[in-house]
């Protein structure tokens, strides 16, 4: 938490009990006090580190309970909570896990594969940072064979339209199938969508995309639409990953 003056409904999502828009309300319904007056202003300034803050008589703060879950979203899910469309979110597959959670990144509506959702905003932070270079792993169906200048164009940086070059990548073939060919790409940024966006610049559109792995993370064996927490040494390898480490391993 930062230790400088924060909005309340801010200091209250960064302290892991609820989204900002949720915490909105919450102040709204005169359900939060600091230092014991009810506030009903979301912008009020606060010494998160210095004040006592309590929703429903019950202190919050940086010692909120952290949680993070692995999960397998299936195709078909967007990862927001509330979707005024009405199509299916990967909360309507969570269920009750005890916390208010937030997907670190994102993975498209058609993609699936490795999510984490998390009430630690530190620790969504790291993995979302370009500067801490956290490689993530996807697992790629595109249309056709890539030639060997495809690959090598995915690998040293794709120029998107727009203007905007992606850096480099690791990209290799696993194999081809009479619906295409099967890449394995790394990443160490998360621009909108891609890794589609990159394949598609070099010709080949995606047919499927699985996120397999996230930093020291992998899927594995979580069936689609499970989620299973995160114990102490899985979060203690997110945690540590530096950007040099993030950055060796796409050269």
């Amino acid at each position: 938490m930062s230790p400088g003056p924060l909005s309340l409904a801010r200091a209250l999502s960064k302290f892991g009990v609820c989204s900002r828009a949720e915490a909105e309300r919450w102040i709204a319904d005169g359900r939060v006090e600091v230092d014991g007056e009810v506030v009903r202003w979301p912008a009020r300034r606060i010494e998160p580190r210095r004040q006592r803050v309590t929703v429903d008589g019950r202190r919050v703060g940086d010692d909120t309970e952290r949680v993070a879950l692995a999960f397998h979203k299936p195709a078909g899910y967007i990862t927001t909570r509330a979707e005024p469309g009405g199509r299916p979110t990967v909360y309507d597959l969570l269920g009750d896990v005890g916390r208010w959670v937030f997907p670190v990144g994102r993975l498209d509506r058609d993609s699936s594969g490795l999510l984490i959702l998390t009430n630690d905003h530190r620790l969504g932070q790291r993995l979302t940072d370009p500067g801490h270079a956290v490689p993530k792993t996807y697992h790629v169906l595109v249309e056709g064979v890539p030639s060997a200048a495809a690959l090598s164009v995915l690998r040293e940086g794709v120029s998107l339209p727009g203007g905007t070059l992606t850096r480099p990548a690791r990209v290799r073939s696993l194999g081809r199938g009479r619906e295409g060919a099967w890449l394995e790409i790394v990443i160490a940024e998360g621009k909108n969508r891609q890794v589609r966006r990159m394949c598609a610049a070099v010709g080949h559109e995606v047919q499927a995309l699985v996120r397999v792995r996230i930093g020291a993370l992998e899927l594995g064996d979580l069936a689609p639409g499970r989620w299973r927490r995160l114990d102490a040494g899985e979060l203690a390898r997110l945690q540590t990953r530096t950007a040099s480490r993030g950055e060796r391993s796409m050269r």
